[in-house]
């Protein structure tokens, strides 16, 4: 089991990858193109709105008043025919004032619709830009001559104005002239108005089709990442069901958005729950075995006492008999000692004292352990190794700590023999054996020392784990030995939690099995000092 060390920190939360970014930049995005569809469409109305004031504004009023003139000099020539017909008939006053302001009118006409066209040309850029006037300069081309004449024809005398025929027939024919110019402009910016709008049209529904597309894509991914939320609410809603396995898969959290953040953040949560949940578990079934041990225990202990010290006086009563007898009080013996051995695992799991936790040196106590081993590991062909060069100082007690890698050198010392099916002593010839069993068996104990954990790793060369027992090595009362009872590693774990730390097996397989001891690490005791002042 891992050490339960805080989660590590997530990582920091950068702008331009949090939802809240993105989102706005979807919705910035969005606001943009409406923007610039707006202005488009604004952009082809005023396009729009220059050639109807064009039309309506500037054609309309020059031909208005290019119509008035035109009435006028129409005026004037139904009087120069009917001239014409009677010569020696003379202009009467009423007929001479008439006719004075028709050539007046006119000439008045004239000028406004040449008002009209300067004023337009004087501003080209209300209406277009130059394009726009250029027919515009035509017109008043011509229509600067049918000023002058107008304007002449004005001055003179009407009776002699009448009698210049020739004038009057210019005057008429550039009043033709500008009427088809003008008649031929106006159709033309009639059309030129139309495809306008349609045109408009058409931009008009091409943005917003696109404006719609657009919004279309920011829900869309909008949608798309806030889609992690809906999985971390199912996955709560099924942890509240009970389902402490539950993982949320957190693809953001690379990113470092919100979503991944959460994500990282409810798998720590869940797992917390899942190993709370574990530990609660464990705790109340070994608060029971433990009720039931103690007074089982207690019922075998004295029995084992009064057998045990039985077989004692037997043997001396029976030093001369046969060997084999001898040899059966010796089997008697050994299960009687094993059943001691058991009666006192179940009590010291029963009876379990906390630590009293003092700065202890880790690599010191290795080594001790291993120096009072050796005889033992040496005895069954088990050679074992000791990494552990410097001082490393933890918070323990230095008995439970002892117990804690007893068992697992044992744990291991028990693999390695067990797997050869006795001590290595007894196999003889390991030439024809597999590669794995002709191996010499070796333990390796190696201390590595970190500046918050200390880590013993108890590497053994034995066959390996099965893999189907991995996950429950530690449980109370599991094991695969025929004559074990299922303790060892379980108080292992107990003695490493009772000091904040943890065990687990970090590597298994054929080619050995590796446990891994974490204890957090402490500062080294301060020297002591003699009366003399001088360090011990």
């Amino acid at each position: 089991m891992p050490l339960r060390l805080p989660p590590p920190p997530a990582p920091p939360l950068r702008l331009r990858h949090s939802l809240a970014a993105r989102i706005t930049a979807l919705v910035v995005l969005v606001v943009i193109t409406s923007g610039v569809t707006s202005l488009l469409i604004i952009r082809e109305l005023r396009a729009l709105k220059v050639s109807f004031d064009l039309l309506t504004i500037i054609y309309v009023k020059f031909n208005q008043d290019l119509t008035t003139a035109y009435r006028q000099s129409v005026r004037i020539s139904t009087h120069a025919r009917e001239r014409r017909g009677s010569e020696v008939q003379r202009l009467s006053s009423g007929l001479e004032a008439t006719l004075a302001e028709a050539f007046e009118m006119r000439a008045e006409q004239v000028q406004q619709a040449r008002s009209v066209l300067d004023s337009a040309i004087a501003h080209p850029e209300r209406l277009g830009g130059e394009e726009a006037v250029r027919t515009l300069r035509e017109f008043r081309e011509v229509l600067s001559r049918l000023e002058d004449l107008a304007a002449a024809a004005a001055n003179q005398n009407p009776a002699e104005a009448l009698a210049d025929v020739r004038t009057q027939n210019e005057i008429s024919e550039l009043f033709r002239r500008l009427d088809e110019q003008v008649s031929r402009a106006i159709i033309d910016l009639q059309i030129q108005v139309s495809e306008r709008e349609r045109e408009t049209e058409r931009t008009i529904a091409l943005l917003a089709a696109a404006t719609a597309v657009m919004a279309l894509l920011a829900a869309l991914g909008v949608i798309w990442t806030l889609r992690p939320l809906r999985r971390l609410a199912i996955s709560v809603r099924q942890l509240g069901e009970g389902d402490w396995a539950q993982r949320v898969a957190a693809p953001g959290a690379l990113r470092g958005d919100e979503v991944g953040r959460l994500a990282l953040e409810f798998n720590h949560m869940a797992e917390a729950l899942q190993e709370r949940e574990r530990r609660l578990i464990r705790g109340e079934r070994l608060a029971a075995v433990g009720q039931l041990a103690a007074q089982v225990t207690h019922e075998i202990r004295n029995p084992l006492s009064s057998v045990a010290l039985n077989v004692e006086l037997l043997d001396d009563e029976i030093a001369s008999a046969s060997p084999e007898a001898q040899q059966l009080l010796r089997k008697i013996t050994a299960e009687i000692d094993r059943l001691t051995a058991i009666t006192e695992d179940y009590l010291g799991l029963a009876r379990r004292k906390p630590p009293e936790r003092v700065p202890t040196d880790l690599a010191a106590e290795l080594h001790s352990l291993v120096d009072f081993m050796a005889e033992e590991l040496a005895s069954v062909g088990v050679e074992v190794v000791v990494e552990a060069p410097a001082p490393a100082w933890v918070l323990g007690d230095a008995g439970q700590l002892r117990q804690l890698f007893m068992n697992l050198l044992r744990n291991a010392q028990e693999a390695l023999v067990g797997s050869r099916g006795g001590s290595a002593g007894d196999l003889g010839d390991l030439g024809d054996l597999p590669s794995d069993l002709a191996r010499t068996p070796r333990i390796a104990v190696r201390l590595r020392q970190g500046p918050e954990v200390v880590r013993v790793l108890i590497e053994d060369n034995g066959p390996g784990l099965p893999v189907a027992d991995v996950d429950k090595v530690f449980e109370a009362f599991f094991t695969a030995k025929p004559q074990g009872t299922g303790l060892g590693l379980s108080i292992v774990q107990q003695l490493a939690q009772d000091h904040e730390g943890s065990v687990r097996v970090a590597a298994t397989g054929p080619e050995g099995t590796t446990f891994e001891v974490q204890i957090p690490a402490c500062a080294p005791p301060p020297p002591s000092v003699s009366s003399a002042g001088v360090p011990v």
